[in-house]
C-alpha cells in the first residue's frame, strides 16, 4: 500500500469566543495568526542559533508548522528575520518616546535613554549579536542593505523625535542637528552593545554618564543665555 506524502499545511483550527458561542476565524485571520506564530517562533530560533545557523525547518518545527507554511508567509529567511526585526524596532521606538519623559534637563533625558538601552541589552543579551550578524550580512547585499537601513532609520527617527521633544520641554537648542545627534547616540549605543558581546560586563552607569555629559555639552539651555 502506497502512502501519499501530504504537502498540505497542518490544520490549525482557531476560534473567536464570543459569549456562549464560537466563531471560526476567517481565512485572512487564520493567515495572520499563522504569521504571528511563525514570527514568534523565528525570534526564539534566531536567538538560540544566530542568523546564519538558523534554518526555516527549525522555525517550522518550533512553531508546529511545515516548512511549506513558512514559505507561504515569507519568501526567504531574510524576509522572516526582517519581520522579527520590525516588531523589535516598533517596541524600541515606543520605548524611546516615553523614556525620560519627566526629565527636567537634557542631560537627565539622555541618561534615561541610555539606561533604557542598557536595560534592553541586559534583558535580551543575544539580540544584539543576532542583529549585528544580520547587519554584516545585509551590508554585502544591496537589496537587503536598503531594507535593513529602512528599519534602522525608524530607530534614528524615533530618537531624533525624542531629542526634539526634550528641547521643547526643557528649553534649549542643539549645537548639532537633532538627526545627526541621534546618529551619534545610536553609534555610541551600538558600540556598548559590541562590548557586551565579548562577554564582559556592560557598565550602564558609565554609558548613562557619558550620554548625559555629551547631551549637556551639546545643548544650550535658554535659561542660561
Amino acid at each position: 500500500m502506497v502512502e501519499h506524502d501530504v504537502l498540505a499545511f497542518p490544520y490549525h483550527r482557531y476560534y473567536h469566543t464570543v459569549g456562549m458561542g464560537t466563531q471560526r476565524l476567517t481565512r485572512a485571520e487564520s493567515r495572520d495568526r499563522t504569521r504571528t506564530l511563525l514570527v514568534q517562533a523565528a525570534r526564539r530560533v534566531f536567538l538560540r542559533h544566530g542568523y546564519h545557523a538558523a534554518t526555516l525547518d527549525a522555525v517550522a518545527d518550533e512553531a508546529g508548522f511545515t516548512k511549506g507554511a513558512v514559505y507561504s508567509a515569507f519568501d526567504s529567511k531574510a524576509d522572516l528575520f526582517l519581520a522579527v526585526l520590525d516588531e523589535r524596532v516598533a517596541t524600541r521606538a515606543a520605548e524611546m518616546e516615553t523614556a525620560g519623559i519627566g526629565a527636567v534637563s537634557p542631560g537627565a533625558h539622555a541618561e534615561a535613554l541610555a539606561r533604557q538601552f542598557i536595560a534592553a541589552i541586559e534583558h535580551d543579551p543575544q539580540w544584539s549579536a543576532v542583529v549585528i550578524e544580520f547587519w554584516a550580512h545585509a551590508s554585502r547585499d544591496p537589496d537587503l542593505r536598503e531594507r535593513f537601513a529602512a528599519r534602522h532609520a525608524v530607530l534614528r527617527t524615533a530618537l531624533t523625535d525624542a531629542f526634539v521633544a526634550m528641547t521643547e520641554r526643557t528649553g534649549g537648542q542643539f549645537a548639532l542637528d537633532a538627526e545627526h545627534l541621534a546618529t551619534v547616540g545610536l553609534a555610541l549605543g551600538n558600540g556598548f552593545a559590541l562590548e557586551a558581546m565579548t562577554g564582559g560586563h556592560v557598565d550602564g552607569d558609565l554609558f548613562s554618564k557619558v550620554a548625559a555629559m555629551l547631551m549637556t555639552a551639546l545643548t544650550d539651555r535658554t535659561d542660561q543665555r
